[in-house]
């Protein structure tokens, strides 16, 4: 149901739900508590981080790292290694397009998209 998933952990002190998920996109919300941090990693998808609240720094290779605040976005490219790291915590949205492997995988550990990608 739209809305109604929950928070589950994925790495310590990240824990995300799944917005929305179809062929064209992925929509995630994580919450980033003070001090935690998501290790480099890329996506076959390019990716836009949108801060809903807090702050973070987010880093992507070949743009440098950026300290993101509220109302704040980064479109990161496909496959452009990436990470992050929240002094005071975060809330962010991540719009992953379009729907790949890796993000497939994320989505059914949330517990959505439950079939099989074409």
């Amino acid at each position: 149901m739209p809305g109604k998933h929950e928070y589950k952990e994925l790495l310590p002190g990240i824990k995300a739900r799944l917005v929305h998920c179809d062929e064209s996109l992925v929509a995630i919300e994580t919450l980033i508590e003070p001090g935690a941090r998501v290790p480099p990693h890329q996506h076959e998808s390019v990716q836009v981080t949108i801060v809903l609240d807090g702050s973070l720094a987010l880093g992507v290779d070949g743009l440098g790292e950026r300290v993101l605040s509220k109302g704040d976005y980064l479109v990161i490219p496909r496959r452009a290694k990436h990470w992050a790291s929240s002094g005071p915590g975060a809330r962010v949205l991540d719009i992953n397009a379009p729907l790949t492997r890796d993000r497939f995988e994320m989505v059914n550990k949330l517990g959505g998209c439950r079939r099989e990608l074409s």
